[in-house]
Order: C-alpha cells, then structure tokens, then sequence
C-alpha cells in the first residue's frame, strides 16, 4: 500500500519534470553567490507529505541529485562551517476530476486458486469482452506535488535563493521517483546564481 501511495505522489512531483514552465527560481539577495563555497542541509518543517510518502526515501533520493547540482557549481558539503543551507518543502495531494469522454472501462473479477496462491484467474464478462460504462461522465484521479528548494545565508538566516516546481499528473502515468528527481533537479538549478 505505501508503495502504491509512493508511486502515486511521484506522479505528482514528476509532472513537475515534465514541463520546465512550471519550474520557478527568485533570486532574493544581492550578495555575491561566489562567497557560497561550503553547505549544510536543514530538516524540513513541513512533514505533511509523510502520509503519502516515506520521508527517508525521498530524502534519500532528493539529496544525491542536488549534490550532483552543487559539486556543478563547485559548493562542497561542510556540516561543521556551511556558508549556506539547503531545505526542502514537499507538498503532495490527490484531486479527483470527471471528464465527458466515453471510455472502455475493464472491470474483471479476481480469483486466486486454493492450490497455487500466486496464480490468479480473471474473469471479465460471459461473452469475454469488456465491460463498457454507459455514462458521460468519467473520474480521473489525479496526483498534485509541488517542491520547493530554498538556500539559507548561514550568518543572517535569511532566504537568499528559491527554487519551486508544481504539478500534476495522471495517477496512472507514474513514473519512479528517482526518476523524477533526475530529471526535476537539474530544472531547478538550472538559473542558480553564479555571482
């Protein structure tokens, strides 16, 4: 069930991936991003997500691509003496919307044998062929995800730069979060300051 929740939510996030034009950046200081040379990362704040998602995997996940963004630019880890921080936000939801497209729907029964439990026996209609709503109206289930990456000053705990991407995506065109990841995260570095 988590995982099928896991998939669902990375569906979300990753229509995010999909489209560079919902990915946003706002640089927030004047300061020179060249004195940026070493980071920490900070806990989010925000753990609301974690009913859909388990947090350690998506951290888990998150935080080698950003690296791989940081190590571009030269930033190297430094828990001890960061001259910034690096924190993320992960909104997830679901949304449910009715369409008037006519489509086939197939809805077969289930069994599984009594000698063999990983055999299963599907069962659609007596004649073998899908059953068809009749209605005009259909439900699509849709996964909502906005992330947002937000670079703290270490000395006056101020964001100076943000990065976010929102979007949503059919429940049924889920991609692998890492998957996502590897093609969100570069989008939202792409404008990171260099001066």
């Amino acid at each position: 069930m988590k995982f099928f929740c896991l998939c669902l939510i990375i569906a979300l996030a990753t229509s995010c991936a999909s489209s560079s034009k919902n990915v946003k950046t706002e640089r927030l200081s004047d300061e020179n991003f060249s004195k940026y040379k070493a980071y920490g990362y900070l806990p989010t704040t925000d753990t609301a997500f974690t009913k859909m998602l388990s947090r350690k995997k998506f951290t888990n996940e998150l935080v080698p691509e950003v690296v791989k963004q940081l190590d571009k630019r030269k930033m190297v880890l430094d828990t001890a003496h960061p001259d910034c921080y690096f924190q993320y936000t992960l909104k997830l939801g679901r949304k449910y919307e009715a369409t008037d497209e006519k489509l086939v729907v197939y809805n077969p029964q289930v069994y599984g044998s009594p000698y063999d439990l990983e055999q299963k026996i599907y069962v659609f209609s007596s004649n073998n062929r899908p059953a068809v709503y009749g209605g005009k109206i259909n439900i699509d289930t849709l996964r909502q995800g906005s992330l947002v990456i937000d670079m703290i000053d270490a000395k006056d705990k101020k964001v100076v730069w943000r990065s976010s991407a929102a979007g949503e995506l059919e429940e049924a065109q889920t991609p692998t979060l890492q998957e996502m990841l590897h093609k969100l995260i570069p989008k939202m570095f792409k404008d990171f300051p260099k001066k």
